[in-house]
């Protein structure tokens, strides 16, 4: 799995205490939870921060029966047409830590980054 797809996982959860309280109960999870988040809101995105995710999905995938990543789906997508833009719109991190959150819907309150505090602001859909 990308790494970037576990770093978003965790992001969103950073937003909640449900992650962060399941850790507490083990010293090896909550020193790897903490490690994480000061990681993410270092913007040490690499090998150590993908390790101690890893351990955090474990924990959670033995806790709760599923893990903390999205299962792996597969799906046919055409290729995009160079020529056309649909104009839509993602939430997108401005310090690109996270994967950002959902599509810009009219009048929406921007969505604040778990890891960072600032707003997300709207970009093109990923690629």
């Amino acid at each position: 799995m990308d790494r970037a797809v576990k770093v978003a996982a965790f992001c969103r959860e950073l937003g909640d205490n449900t992650l962060r309280e399941m850790a507490q109960r083990d010293k090896e999870t909550d020193d790897a939870y903490k490690h994480a988040e000061e990681s993410l809101k270092e913007g040490q995105i690499g090998p150590g921060l993908e390790a101690d995710l890893d351990l955090l999905d474990d924990m959670v995938r033995r806790t709760e029966g599923q893990g903390l990543y999205p299962a792996a789906t597969r799906g046919y997508q055409p290729l995009p047409d160079p020529g056309r833009g649909t104009g839509a719109q993602w939430w997108t991190c401005p310090t690109d830590r996270c994967a950002g959150r959902g599509r810009v819907r009219p009048g929406q309150e921007p969505p604040v980054c778990a890891a960072t505090g600032e707003q997300l602001v709207p970009g093109p859909l990923p690629g």
